[in-house]
């Protein structure tokens, strides 16, 4: 801004004589090529060194005080003089208005906001340097400790099995009873060591693996014993009532002579125990002659126990972290082929005991395969939760709707049977080409089932705080340190007529459930704990420190340096504002 300063005094144009206007122009293009110094001019019209006009009128007029002109040529005129700065090229006065205080009142506001923003960018940055800085630590890498800590985990886990005990049998064959009674029997708790065996680090940054599976029962976490006899369904027989079903007259003809020698029945009494790991008796040898059985034995979590045949292959996240633990083969298959769409048959889920960090997001959902069922599951984010010693975890759940009819949900419209198009009720999943045998799997009780499944049953009653499945998952490790696993095993009865068995009142497909299964986080060894502890807390925590030294030298020298605009404009803005006097363009 140009300022005329007059011996600390303003004249207005309007107490000047008409005849000496233009007198004035001409001094104001002397005065642009120097300013006024006091009362001395350099005029060449001027007597001992003084204005003629200046002094005829200085000394007949009221003292004023002194005037600042601005001279607004451009839009930035303005934001020049509130800056505190001069524009001497303006032609034309201006005048203070509310734009004036608009402006200043915007120029504040951007600079917050260009401060607030310009932060925020800085917090989310450094965030994610130290958050990729610490992910790194998890990539699966031949003797490392996240490679040892993966292969043995020093966390133990608990496999505690229910099983539907049937106690009203020849009532219900008799036609007496309208409804199969079943009791819930257990849990039968084991502890279970998981190891990964014949490990090999392949060249892809991927890993291949076995899984190790040993059980020990711990009578102590158990509410029966080991021998308790139960009363099920009798799987085998049942598994060839529905194979003879597809085979040939003469086929089935030959079975049944080989079945009735071993005089099945259509449920069967057996210790818990053997149930579960193994037993053996005529129908199960005659069998084994055709398809032989892990150890000449049937039990139905006999191929969970020891050294699995199924192989893995996962991504080692070395190449890239995104695809950590990520299934990318599974016995040698890249995909599966049991059903009808590539998405459904796709491997690209983990096998549940570590997921890929960037996916630890509240709006994704992750996604667990599941071998005995030739299928992934997902899991969807419910809620945050405390643990031990205040350890916060994201809990997972899995949506009720994930075994309903593709009526209700579209995305099952794949697992329909693949060759007879026949969809399961909501609340199954048929998983008869998985197992080979009419299996089909459910939450237990039939969790989120279609009453159509259990009104044949006293004795059934879901309830989602125990029987629907959840992990606890560490928001930076990605892993569990908390949840279980729920399962429910059941088989379909169809055609029990041709072996002249009595029905009762029993329907047409009914499936009748057999245990199920729950799978619970057990013991932290103080390891891991400790390690858990201090990625929460302790990392906590060196990141606020890394944000606030981060962001308090990035202040201390870049936005300091502001501040003198800001005192400039404030101070300009005041000083402008305070004049007693409006600014008139003429």
């Amino acid at each position: 801004m140009t300022e005329i300063r007059l011996n600390g005094e303003a004249a207005e144009n309007s107490h000047r004589p008409q005849n000496q206007q233009h007198h004035t122009h001409e001094e104001q293009h002397v005065n642009n090529a120097e300013p006024l110094r006091g009362t001395q001019l350099d005029d060449d019209n001027s007597e001992n060194g003084e204005n003629p006009f200046i002094s005829s009128h200085i000394s007949n007029r009221p003292q004023y005080p002194t005037k600042v002109v601005v001279k607004d040529s451009s839009f930035l005129d303005p934001i020049y003089r509130l800056l505190g700065f001069q524009n001497k090229n303006s032609d034309n006065e201006y005048e203070c208005t509310v734009r004036e205080i608009g402006t200043l009142i915007m120029l504040a506001f951007l600079l917050v906001a260009f401060f607030v923003s310009t932060t925020g960018f800085f917090v989310m940055w450094f965030t994610d340097v130290y958050n990729n800085q610490f992910t790194s630590k998890l990539i699966l890498t031949n003797n490392s400790m996240a490679a040892e800590w993966w292969i043995k985990p020093p966390l133990s886990t608990h496999l505690k099995v229910h099983i539907f005990n049937y106690t009203n049998l020849d009532d219900f064959l008799s036609g007496k009873a309208k409804k199969l009674k079943v009791t819930d029997l257990g849990p039968y708790t084991y502890s279970e060591n998981a190891t990964k065996t014949q490990v090999q680090f392949n060249k892809n940054s991927t890993v291949t693996f076995r899984v190790n599976r040993r059980y020990t029962f711990m009578p102590e976490y158990s509410t029966g014993k080991q021998y308790d006899q139960v009363t099920v369904p009798n799987v085998p027989f049942i598994t060839v009532l529905d194979t003879m079903k597809r085979q040939s007259y003469f086929v089935r003809m030959a079975t049944k002579i080989g079945v009735e020698s071993a005089s099945p029945k259509l449920f069967n009494t057996v210790a818990a125990d053997s149930l579960l790991w193994g037993y053996t008796d005529p129908l199960v040898e005659f069998i084994h002659a055709f398809k032989p059985f892990e150890n000449g034995k049937f039990g139905l979590l006999v191929n969970r126990n020891g050294t699995s045949k199924d192989i893995y292959q996962i991504y080692t996240g070395e190449s890239d972290i995104k695809k950590l633990g990520i299934i990318s083969e599974f016995n040698g298959q890249k995909k599966m082929n049991f059903w009808s769409t590539e998405s459904c048959n796709k491997l690209d889920g983990t096998d549940g005991s570590q997921f890929p960090p960037y996916l630890m997001d509240k709006k994704k959902r992750l996604e667990v395969f599941i071998p005995a069922m030739c299928r992934k599951l997902p899991l969807e984010y419910d809620s945050e939760v405390n643990l031990f010693e205040g350890v916060p975890a994201w809990r997972y759940k899995t949506p009720a709707s994930v075994f309903a009819h593709p009526n209700i949900n579209p995305e099952n419209q794949c697992f329909c049977h693949i060759e007879t198009g026949v969809c399961s009720p909501s609340g199954v999943f048929n998983g008869t080409l998985c197992y080979d045998a009419p299996v089909y799997v459910s939450f237990p009780h039939f969790y989120g089932g279609d009453p159509v499944l259990y009104q044949q049953f006293d004795g059934i009653k879901p309830d989602s705080s125990l029987h629907q499945t959840y992990a606890d998952i560490h928001p930076r490790l990605a892993f569990p340190i908390g949840g279980a696993s729920r399962i429910q095993i059941n088989v379909q009865l169809d055609d029990f007529e041709f072996y002249g068995l009595k029905k009762g009142a029993m329907k047409r497909n009914i499936i009748l459930p057999v245990m199920w299964l729950e799978v619970t986080s057990g013991e932290i060894n103080d390891e891991l704990r400790a390690m858990i502890y201090h990625s929460t807390f302790s990392a906590n925590a060196i990141q606020l420190a890394l944000k606030t030294y981060r962001i308090s030298n990035y202040l201390a020298t870049y936005k300091l340096e502001n501040i003198p605009l800001l005192a400039a404009a404030f101070q300009g803005s005041r000083n402008h504002l305070g004049k007693n006097s409006k600014q008139k363009v003429e």
